[in-house]
């Protein structure tokens, strides 16, 4: 199961500055930020149905997290991209550009529909495989997102007007920002829709390893 959504908006992609990077870094979670143990599988492809394995069920920090960068950048975020795999949306918390769009393509072999009650025009809407629908959202939130025909999807959605570009999470907490502008930024890490822990970051010419960050 797979949607994916990428962040869309108007003008160049910061043709005019100097690219550098990757800006690399890590998250470990400390024992107040380690989850409560999850309860039985709410979804079919998490249970046996006499032909396939169950997935086991762990906690993602690909999936739980989301790491920005904010600062001074052009109109369009690098690297935003987002999709439901698995059951749910990856990562739960979509961070986007204030005032810009989502295009969401359903990549699936079903029909979803989002929604969200804090958005103008996000109301739920069938999205067939292999179409898209496309989503102006705010500044500010977090708004809730569900899926109207699968209850067990949800996630949230913020609205930040300074957004340079997201990091790609792996799963054992490693990140990385291939390519992004000389400057100074605001390193930012949001979980169920809030931000977690902020650090400052200046990317000169070339790669960048941040000191890993502890969530409390």
């Amino acid at each position: 199961m797979v949607l994916v959504a990428s962040a869309i908006g108007g003008g160049s992609l910061l043709a005019s500055h100097a690219m550098a990077g990757p800006v690399r870094g890590e998250l470990r979670l400390g024992e107040r930020a380690l989850p409560e143990p999850e309860g039985p599988p709410p979804y079919y492809w998490n249970a046996w149905n006499g032909f396939l394995e169950p997935k086991e069920r762990k906690w993602s920090p690909a999936r739980e997290l989301a790491v920005v960068l904010t600062g001074s950048g052009g109109a369009t975020p690098i690297g935003c991209n987002y999709r439901i795999t698995g059951g749910d949306l990856q990562p739960r918390t979509i961070v986007t550009k204030g005032g810009a769009g989502l295009r969401i393509e359903n990549r699936d072999g079903c029909t979803h529909e989002l929604q969200s009650e804090g958005i103008e025009g996000f109301a739920p809407l069938a999205t067939a495989p292999g179409n898209a629908r496309q989503v102006t959202v705010p500044s500010g939130g977090p708004h809730e997102i569900t899926d109207r025909l699968y209850g067990h999807i949800h996630g949230w959605v913020v609205g930040v007007d300074d957004l340079v570009a997201c990091a790609t999470i792996e799963e054992d907490g490693k990140y990385a920002f291939e390519s992004v502008p000389a400057g100074e930024y605001t390193l930012k890490v949001y979980r169920d829709g809030e931000e977690v822990t902020t650090q400052a970051v200046t990317v000169g010419d070339g790669p960048l390893t941040v000191d890993p960050l502890t969530l409390e």
